[in-house]
């Protein structure tokens, strides 16, 4: 059975989803697929080697046996591009990426292989996705954003690549589609996928349940203090205000799940905003900006009512600015949206067209 490549047009675009639904999927049918994300931009200190933060997730979810190493083994650390264009040598890698991938097929009888980023990125150091999945004898399924124009013209780019590399693409698998156009998006793309000379094997809505994040993530990410409420920083956050307003708007703003963001000097709009959440101590969570210490008077309110509270010596601008577009990685623990994710797959990807054609 062929490797399959999970390509992309940009990044975060949805590969990693798509490949845990995917795996999931063959798993059920009785395969028991590897993974491996040859090329790493993202990694993380792990069995003591540095390991792609990718390939972490899927030894984790899937309790994976083989050695971390073998699924992600070219790991780009700072200054790797500089040294490799003053001595461009790629065959170690190339030698290295092959030698992996053939100790997964000492254990599975195929292997989801990650790209990362669009068809031409690793160009600069002689490993583009497209080289890769040459190097690999690999069938490619790209995944792209909902849209219309931009994902077919970013698709024609990835084909142009994949086929000077004698690559064969399976098809395009839309991500992330609004659910009130998906009906007329699925049916336009997947005609203008035919001009180009692919096809559309599927398109996952948008679910925004796989965007959410913890107050425990936005700590860890930026590095924020946490003043109180450790034990809940698992709340989950759907909305964010910015409490920069007088408290009677802020009253009005605050729904379940809501992260609010306020100069740490303004009691007003502390007070008021621990009044909505400590309903539910499940329920959001505070962000203090401006590395203002809570008021003595406040402090003890703060500390009794089980809501986590973060600070940061930034300013209220520079705190907010940072949720725009936020995006966090599935990790391993977030089975919920694991499980979703196989779901979406199952409903909306034809897994029947991409396993018969490894097959072929």
């Amino acid at each position: 059975m062929k490797p399959l490549y999970i390509g992309a047009t940009l990044k975060d675009c949805g590969k990693t989803s798509v490949s845990l639904g995917l795996m999931q999927m063959l798993k059920a049918r009785g395969l028991d697929p590897g993974y491996c994300k040859p090329v790493g931009q993202h990694y993380v200190r792990y069995h003591e080697k540095n390991i792609d933060e990718d390939g972490v997730l899927f030894h984790q979810v899937f309790d994976l046996k083989d050695e971390p190493y073998y699924l992600s083994p070219i790991a780009i650390e700072r200054g790797f591009t500089r040294k490799f264009i003053n001595n461009p040598d790629v065959a170690p890698m190339e030698k290295e990426i092959v030698r992996c991938h053939q100790e997964l097929l000492k254990k599975h009888p195929m292997v989801i292989i990650e790209g990362t980023g669009h068809a031409g990125v690793g160009s600069c150091f002689g490993l583009s996705n497209a080289r890769v999945a040459e190097l690999l004898d690999a069938k490619v399924v790209i995944v792209t954003s909902g849209g219309i124009g931009r994902p077919i013209d970013e698709i024609a780019l990835s084909l142009a690549l994949f086929a000077d590399h004698d690559v064969e693409v399976i098809g395009v698998i839309l991500n992330k589609v609004l659910p009130e156009k998906y009906d007329a998006i699925k049916e336009t793309v997947g005609k203008g996928l035919k001009l180009i000379g692919t096809r559309l094997i599927g398109a996952l809505p948008y679910d925004r349940t796989l965007t959410t994040f913890t107050v425990g993530q936005l700590a860890e990410e930026f590095n924020y203090q946490v003043f109180c409420g450790a034990d809940a920083l698992s709340n989950v956050i759907e909305d964010t205000v910015i409490a920069a307003m007088a408290p009677q708007n802020v009253l009005q703003r605050i729904n379940t799940n809501t992260l609010v963001i306020t100069p740490g000097d303004r009691i007003d709009n502390i007070l008021v905003s621990l009044l909505v959440l400590s309903k539910d101590t499940t329920n959001g969570g505070l962000i203090l900006t401006g590395g203002f210490e809570p008021h003595p008077m406040i402090e003890p309110l703060l500390k009794s009512s089980g809501i986590p509270v973060l600070m940061s010596n930034e300013s209220t601008f520079k705190v907010s600015a940072r949720m725009k577009d936020l995006g966090f990685k599935i990790r391993s623990r977030d089975t919920a949206k694991v499980q979703r994710l196989r779901q979406l797959v199952e409903e909306n990807v034809d897994t029947q067209v991409i396993q018969d054609t490894l097959n072929s």
